[in-house]
């Protein structure tokens, strides 16, 4: 290896969930020893994927850089018609899938998923996120088509920052994942109404799916590991066998269960054609709703 020091990069701000992942790996990674050198955690969240793409970019063949990834890294070159997109880098591992919950307001006047449903085409409610085309956008406009309701979506300065807009009432309800809700749900602040999966899921086991109150939207969300162009076959091997190492540990087993998220490892050329697919899903959805600038290949 070239460096004693590797930077992790973590593509996420602070309160959003790619630092909890990026600290779970850590800890994995402290408890197999698959890599003995030392990690530093290099924030670029403040335009969440693309500094952290323009990071690695700008270092090929480094094998002592990856970077945290989720969908974000499809969604903004697709919005912005940027020529940076994954198939410049090199795509790692994808380590993770999750799922979202809706969520409200403690004191929200929805005790249920049923009430929520039922209530929500009586009028005008808002949601957000952190820019048009994301995933809390494209949840919004499915859950507003599914009841028939008016939902305004207001754009927030960052992923964090939607649940202070549902806390202090700017917003009425939103979705997250449990990684981003669990600390205000635990605070006391926000309630699960319910999860857009086909099945209940953890760490909620109690709360219904949307599809139970006859609205049947889904989403998973996946995470994992980019790295930078250029890598050595040899290279890449090594961040496929850390990576595989890591997800065995008790620390990253423990992540999963706390966030209700689950193993979904696909390294390698695998995680690229699942990208490959999924720049064609979100490409597909964004250009329905209107958001692409210019048609995108």
């Amino acid at each position: 290896m070239s460096s004693s020091v590797v930077d992790l990069v973590v593509h996420g701000p602070p309160g959003s969930a790619p630092p909890v992942m990026a600290d779970a790996f850590l800890a994995g990674l402290a408890e197999c020893g698959a890599d003995e050198r030392s990690f530093r955690l290099v924030p670029r969240g403040d335009d969440p994927g693309v500094h952290a793409m323009e990071l690695l970019i700008e270092r090929p063949g480094d094998g002592a850089v990856i970077s945290t990834c989720t969908p974000v890294f499809l969604q903004a070159p697709l919005l912005r018609g940027m020529s940076l997109t994954h198939r410049r880098l090199t795509p790692l591992a994808r380590l993770v899938t999750d799922h979202f919950f809706l969520v409200a307001r403690a004191d929200a006047p929805w005790p249920d998923a049923g009430a929520f449903v039922a209530d929500l085409p009586r009028r005008t409610t808002r949601t957000g996120g952190y820019f048009l085309g994301g995933i809390n956008h494209l949840l919004g406009l499915a859950i507003a088509d599914g009841t028939g309701a008016d939902v305004e979506f207001v754009v927030t300065a960052s992923e964090p920052a939607v649940w202070t807009a549902l806390i202090e009432g700017r917003i009425d309800w939103g979705c997250g994942v449990a990684a981003e809700i669990l600390p205000h749900v635990e605070a006391g602040t926000l309630r699960v109404i319910a999860v857009l999966s086909a099945e209940r899921q953890q760490p909620f086991p109690e709360i219904p799916t949307l599809a139970e109150a006859g609205v049947p939207v889904t989403f998973h969300l996946w995470r994992g590991l980019m790295g930078p162009p250029a890598l050595t076959g040899a290279q890449q091997a090594h961040w496929h066998e850390v990576a595989r190492a890591v997800t065995q540990t008790k620390a990253w087993k423990g992540y999963l269960d706390r966030n209700g998220q689950r193993d979904g490892f696909l390294p390698g050329s695998g995680f690229s054609d699942f990208l490959d697919s999924e720049w064609a899903w979100y490409r597909r959805h964004l250009g329905q709703a209107g958001l692409l600038p210019t048609a995108n290949g």
